[in-house]
């Protein structure tokens, strides 16, 4: 089985966005017990962001951590997406079910007992000061996309003299909120191109199948594309009181604590096919996932910076006698 790296579509591009400037305004030393920085119940106007390097502003912008403070990188849904999302999630999970098919893994309950305990290793290694610079350190929990920004964040704050710690207190509370599936070779060979259906399903098919023909026809194209194998990311809500603490590094002293409730992750399987072992027998004699779950991204911190227009070949859907 291989691991994605990624992104699933071949000819799609993540390219790293510049670091988001953070709302938090310069302020005095800090005081003996600092703030926490919790979101208000009323509406405020975030603090504005100075351009001064010396600022407390400046000092986090380069780190790719969501604040309390800040708005969801992620547009806020409609009445009409959210009957969607809830309808790709029920047939998602279905399908998440026939390719984790075991008699003692149940998704999704399963996968968030998993998924908890990812959680729990993340915020571990993104509060060590060594793992935290080394993307080798985070690609046990992170897949490269993520653990670079998040290494490059952390060398950065290194650099100005900072720390940063992160508190979970309590156990997280995964939620399954979308699925979605990928079904092909990785990586894509050359002369493949992706099939795309609606947010749910990606095909990556050789060029010549990527013109909609009939159904029996795209059936038999879905089939051969789920042979060659599948990798499939689990959107979630993670409800835990997690805190993070931004400390001078030679004093320890906090300068900022910044808490929240909720975190967006998502996890992403290795590349598997359908003659694969998914399960093997542990020392216990229990059946257990082969692999371990990853995370592929933090808040849609990936999400949000890959191009707005789609760099893949346009695929035509119409039948040929009506091209």
């Amino acid at each position: 089985m291989r691991e994605p790296v990624n992104t699933p579509s071949p000819a799609a591009t993540c390219q790293p966005a510049p670091a988001a400037a953070s709302n938090l305004a310069p302020v005095a030393p800090p005081p003996a017990s600092p703030p926490i920085l919790k979101p208000s119940s009323r509406t405020t106007r975030p603090p504005a962001v100075t351009s001064d390097p010396s600022s407390l502003a400046a000092q986090v912008a380069e780190y790719p951590v969501l604040l309390s403070t800040q708005p969801a990188r992620r547009p806020r849904p409609t009445f009409w997406s959210v009957l969607r999302d809830k309808h790709f999630l029920a047939v998602g999970t279905a399908r998440a079910r026939k390719h984790l098919n075991h008699p003692t893994y149940d998704f999704p309950d399963q996968f968030c007992d998993d998924a908890g305990r990812v959680v729990r290793d993340l915020f571990a290694a993104l509060s060590d000061p060594v793992r935290a610079e080394d993307e080798a350190g985070l690609a046990p929990v992170l897949v490269r996309a993520v653990a670079e920004r998040f290494a490059a964040g952390a060398r950065a704050m290194t650099r100005k003299g900072l720390r940063v710690e992160y508190v979970l207190k309590g156990e997280p509370k995964v939620t399954v909120t979308g699925t979605h599936f990928t079904y092909g070779p990785y990586p894509a060979p050359a002369g493949y191109v992706a099939q795309k259906w609606w947010t749910l399903i990606e095909l990556v098919i050789p060029e010549e199948d990527g013109t909609f023909t009939s159904h029996p026809r795209q059936k038999e194209i879905m089939q051969r594309a789920a042979d060659d194998g599948v990798f499939f990311k689990v959107d979630t809500r993670v409800a835990c009181d997690v805190e993070m603490i931004v400390s001078d590094a030679a004093s320890g002293m906090p300068i900022i604590r910044d808490r929240r409730r909720n975190v967006d992750l998502q996890f992403v399987s290795p590349h598997f096919t359908p003659w694969d072992e998914v399960f093997e027998l542990d020392e216990q004699g229990e059946w257990l996932l082969r692999w371990k779950w990853r995370i592929s991204d933090v808040d849609w911190l990936v999400e949000s910076s890959m191009p707005k227009m789609e760099q893949r070949p346009t695929i035509d859907w119409r039948p040929r006698r009506d091209v």
